[in-house]
């Protein structure tokens, strides 16, 4: 449904994106993940045809948002950080006043739309009595008004509540996998993208340095194994022999872990077993997202210093 592919992106003589490429799928929630100054906005500018690339793709369900930009982009819907709206009105007259400005729209029940963000019984108040929770619903029925395939949001979740957030979420998911919508959401949270994204690709200096493909697990796996420390060096010379070509990373004076699937966990406690080890605890330590996103961000130097994980 949307397509970025080589887009390269030169200001002056900086290059601010290079070659980045990515899809989203429709139905899909992709994460769009980074420091500040990564690209993200950048990117964003361009899918949405504020900027133009310096070479490189954008193509909404077919369209070439160069080429055939008001086809594209009538495609699209979009929230950048926190939508405004005149306060003395009330959200459905807000909604009214933004159907205005969009030529050729077809009536929409506004009831329905509202239904569909939560909000189908505070249409009618007036948008200064609304919470930031419900502002942001309310953007996302402004940016629904044209029915679009693909939705946008950078930094959807800005000054909401740990209840917002979670109502947010819910909302987005009903979109995806009810209206079959295709939502690329840039944000600093990585611990609420980790619950809310599908896929998602890690950008840093410009460059994407990561993508979560189909088919793979969202973050890395290892197995953990806690033993007796008096047995630790035989422990990791047992290892040694039950895998081939395996980093072990010893983590204390009893506790090491192995970049090995689940699968190989039985194997792993045999070999134990079999020379006599006592294995206190084995089981699955799965990577999170901020350790990954550490991960890929540190190499060649990365910006992560200003990555914000939580509120």
């Amino acid at each position: 449904m949307l397509s970025v592919q080589n887009v390269h992106k030169k200001m002056g003589q900086t290059n601010v994106l290079t070659n980045v490429s990515f899809d989203v799928t429709p139905g899909e929630i992709f994460g769009f993940l980074g420091p500040n100054g990564a690209g993200k906005t950048t990117t964003i500018r361009i899918i949405t045809g504020l900027m133009p690339a310096t070479h490189g793709t954008v193509t909404v369900d077919g369209f070439d948002v160069s080429t055939d930009r008001q086809q594209a982009l009538s495609r699209i819907g979009a929230i950048v950080e926190n939508p405004a709206f005149y306060p003395y009105l009330t959200g459905r007259e807000n909604l009214i006043h933004a159907m205005n400005l969009i030529p050729g729209l077809k009536k929409v029940d506004l009831n329905a739309l509202g239904a569909l963000v939560g909000l189908e019984t505070k249409l009618d108040m007036k948008v200064k009595q609304y919470s930031l929770g419900m502002k942001q619903r309310l953007g996302i029925a402004r940016a629904l008004l044209h029915n679009p395939k693909v939705l946008i949001l950078d930094e959807p979740t800005n000054g909401l509540d740990p209840a917002g957030i979670a109502d947010l979420r819910n909302y987005l998911r009903h979109l995806a996998d009810h209206r079959g919508i295709a939502i690329l959401i840039s944000s600093h949270l990585l611990s609420e993208m980790e619950l809310i994204t599908d896929r998602f690709a890690i950008i840093d200096q410009g460059q994407i340095k990561s993508i979560q493909g189909d088919g793979e697990a969202k973050t890395e796996s290892v197995i953990l194994c806690k033993v007796d420390r008096k047995q630790m060096n035989e422990a990791l010379d047992v290892v040694a022999l039950a895998f081939d070509d395996v980093k072990i990373i010893q983590q204390s004076a009893e506790m090491f872990i192995v970049p090995r699937p689940e699968t190989d966990i039985p194997h792993l406690l045999k070999h134990l077993v079999d020379r006599d080890i006592a294995v206190y605890q084995i089981g699955m330590k799965h990577e999170t997202l901020e350790e990954q996103f550490l991960k890929v961000t540190k190499k060649e130097g990365g910006t992560n210093n200003a990555f914000i994980t939580s509120q």
